[in-house]
């Protein structure tokens, strides 16, 4: 069994497990805190619709949260199921192209039902703000917090000078984990080079930390230093 070590002194992430990425995917539209003022009802819908199906953007193509929260239209190719990641919403300044999965194709053509003039009223980008630009990565945040991982009792308050345990982020870790982990599972060894190249990582070093979030590897580690 070939892998590559992990060189780095980073903290290991933390992760969602599979059924709290569905809780939390869902979490929005069990949400009773978005606008259900007289005459806002609907409007209070799309809100709750479009923050479900950032999130699940988020987890299901691995992105960092601001590049989630900065696609727009014109940057998804529904025909041949396709989305580009734009190099300038991310520290490596790189683009890439990702295949939509099937479970996210689903939530993006329920969240399109909704009225495009009417709610995008000619907004560019696929989660728009009040302000009509897209969703700032900093709303996102307090919309996570608040309306999803307080109600599902997953929120902890951070040490001072530290983030919190659960964030947005975590989200992207959680799908790095999870892709590893059907991995070895279904094929006995990770493809860390398919990881990196969906987290859009330009050193194979930010993705070997993901080995060790698996348990599989860790019993291997433990059978070699047994040997």
């Amino acid at each position: 069994m070939n892998r590559l070590n992990y060189n780095g002194t980073r903290k290991l992430p933390e992760i969602f497990t599979e059924q709290e990425v569905a809780n939390i995917v869902t979490q929005p539209l069990r949400c009773s805190n978005y606008w259900n003022k007289k005459g806002y009802a609907e409007y209070g819908k799309f809100l709750q619709m479009r923050d479900c199906c950032l999130v699940a953007t988020i987890y299901l193509l691995g992105l960092r949260p601001n590049e989630a929260c900065c696609l727009k239209f014109s940057d998804f190719d529904f025909r041949y199921s396709n989305v580009r990641i734009d190099g300038a919403n991310n520290k490596c300044k790189k683009d890439r192209v990702l295949p939509l999965p099937l479970p996210l194709l689903k939530f993006i053509r329920h969240y399109l039902k909704f009225n495009r003039a009417r709610f995008w009223r000619g907004n560019k980008y696929l989660f728009p703000s009040l302000q009509g630009s897209h969703l700032s990565a900093g709303r996102l945040k307090h919309i996570f917090r608040e309306k999803i991982l307080k109600p599902l009792n997953l929120y902890t308050s951070p040490e001072i000078g530290k983030v919190s345990k659960f964030r947005t982020y975590t989200l992207r870790h959680s799908r790095a984990s999870h892709i590893l982990k059907k991995q070895i599972k279904e094929k006995g060894s990770p493809d860390l080079y398919a990881i990196a190249n969906i987290l859009g990582h330009s050193d194979l070093r930010s993705t070997q930390i993901y080995l060790h979030t698996d348990e599989k590897y860790s019993d291997y580690l433990r059978e070699q230093m047994n040997l």
